[in-house]
């Protein structure tokens, strides 16, 4: 039996499930504690800076912790890295153009 490699789309869910998954816990945290139940938190920029800082480190902790289970090679993590950065840096400065 020959081992099939993943498609590129199925590799792409290694990072956008929890990329989404970061989003969405990070959201409700914000929601319950800075915003007081609602969304008003979204109009200061520090709370922004919180925002990516909290989603980068929990979406880091979930790729770091599927490495033992999954066994990635070491390309997955520099390309996990780079995407990492790149996501944060484009809504850092979409952040700054548009407020």
């Amino acid at each position: 039996m020959k081992f099939k490699p993943l498609n590129p789309e199925k590799e792409s869910v290694k990072f956008i499930l929890p990329l989404f998954i970061s989003l969405v816990i990070t959201l409700f945290l914000f929601y319950i504690d800075e915003g007081f139940y609602n969304f008003k938190w979204m109009l200061n920029v520090g709370n922004w800076i919180a925002f990516l800082i909290y989603v980068a480190v929990i979406y880091g902790v979930q790729l770091l912790l599927t490495l033992p289970f999954f066994r990635f090679a070491p390309k997955f993590i520099i390309t996990a890295t780079k995407f990492i950065l790149i996501i944060l840096i484009v809504l850092f400065l979409s952040f700054i153009v548009f407020r």
